[in-house]
């Protein structure tokens, strides 16, 4: 959720600065949590900026999901949209009602603030935008800036919580951690001070809020201990297993990584396995999708550098698979993501055959024997193969490849979707499978 772009860089996904036990203890009714969710810029230089709805589901899945796990009642919550309520939502806006919730915790209670926008980065400052942003510091919302408002709340909670969903979040907590002198302050970043928030479309989430929002559920027992630490690592894991399943095509022979790494986790130490699966091992299951189109069986490998990249994912696969995550919305983002990152790796090394739909049916196989391993019982189904085909075909349309090889394809799948009378059980996402936001 950036206004500038950045290179991304292997570092931390996501950090926590602890001056406080692990398990954080406090009264659920003298708490309150806000949150903002920043959809429109006002400013005529930013308002092509202007971010979608998404910012509006997380925001209100942070706030939802305290709730349910009862560590705020819902009467002590507000949430300000930018695009409903605009007068909340600007630099003064976002003041006041920051001001106002933190005026209302009481000493035994938790104060929550929750950001879900553009983060930006001025020189080596760094900032969330408001919806008035317009680059002067009037309109940035620093570090410095947060804490002069809670010192002007005189915010009397036991603990501070900030949730910071956007760009370069990771400079905006390492700064509040210096200079907020609050002896229980805490800081969930999406992303590092040089790295940009994940949008994977399918997911309809930010890659953050959802897995904060599920270890949330998963790791809380008791609504007044919030096992933060449990809460990050579950999260941090989750973030970094389903970001790794992405690459991105930027020219031929280079691709660049989508995911986001933390600083304790590295994918390198499997990067250089030269395991290749052997795609006709794989063929049996899946030889439907042969037959269900009238199509040859495959024969054309994909390249080297695209199955080193396949090796490479295995943890990640197995993190969410050992969690029971590979299903719904999970499963079609990390399909989507994988088919993106095949055909991107296929585009940058061995451009001449990506067309082919020999190409095609061997990755969707790759990728479906990704899984097998780890979710032997999964089946993936026709439905998974024409959603797969959807992601394939976007980055080839984006690079503006349309032979005839691939014309004769499209015209295949697109017909048999039209044929088809069945229900389509990948049914919900947007192609849209890389959004920096």
């Amino acid at each position: 959720m950036g206004l500038c772009t950045s290179r991304i860089q292997q570092n931390d996904q996501f950090q926590i600065y602890f001056s406080s036990p692990e398990k954080v203890e406090f009264d659920t009714t003298q708490s309150h949590l806000v949150s903002f969710a920043i959809d429109y810029q006002s400013h005529e230089k930013f308002k092509a900026k202007t971010l979608d709805h998404t910012v509006v589901t997380d925001a209100k899945l942070v706030l939802k999901t305290f709730v349910q796990i009862g560590s705020v009642t819902e009467g002590n919550t507000t949430l300000h949209i930018a695009s409903k309520n605009p007068e909340d939502c600007t630099f003064e806006g976002v003041r006041r009602c920051f001001i106002d919730a933190a005026k209302s915790v009481g000493a035994e209670g938790m104060f929550v603030f929750h950001f879900s926008g553009h983060g930006i980065r001025i020189g080596d400052d760094h900032a969330l935008a408001p919806s008035d942003f317009d680059c002067s510091d009037r309109t940035c919302i620093t570090a410095s800036v947060l804490n002069n408002w809670l010192t002007e709340a005189s915010c009397k909670a036991k603990h501070v919580l900030f949730t910071l969903d956007c760009c370069y979040a990771g400079g905006i907590g390492d700064a509040l951690t210096t200079i907020i002198l609050h002896s229980s302050l805490f800081v969930m970043c999406a992303c590092t001070a040089n790295e940009t928030s994940r949008l994977i479309g399918p997911l309809e989430h930010s890659v953050f809020s959802y897995f904060l929002a599920d270890a949330m559920r998963k790791e809380t027992s008791d609504p007044q201990k919030l096992p933060l630490y449990k809460i990050l690592t579950e999260c941090r894991t989750c973030c970094k297993a389903l970001s790794s399943l992405l690459v991105k095509y930027e020219a031929p022979r280079k691709v660049s990584s989508c995911e986001i790494h933390p600083q304790t986790f590295t994918s390198a130490t499997r990067a250089n396995s030269n395991d290749e699966t052997d795609s006709v091992k794989i063929l049996g299951r899946y030889l439907f999708v042969t037959k269900h189109y009238d199509l040859e069986a495959p024969t054309l490998p994909l390249h080297r550098e695209t199955k080193r990249w396949l090796s490479s994912i295995d943890e990640s696969i197995a993190i969410l698979g050992d969690r029971n995550l590979l299903k719904g919305k999970v499963l079609i983002t990390a399909v989507s993501s994988i088919m993106t990152s095949i055909v991107s790796y296929q585009l940058a090394f061995e451009s001449d055959t990506v067309s082919h739909p020999n190409t095609f049916i061997i990755a969707f196989q790759d990728m479906a024997s990704c899984f097998e391993h780890h979710c032997p019982d999964m089946e993936l189904s026709i439905d998974h193969f024409r959603y797969s085909w959807g992601f394939y075909d976007q980055v080839l349309l984006t690079n503006r490849v349309d032979d005839a090889n691939i014309k004769a394809l499209r015209h295949t799948i697109l017909k048999e979707n039209t044929e088809s009378t069945d229900e389509d059980e990948c049914d919900g996402g947007q192609n849209e499978v890389w959004i920096p936001l």
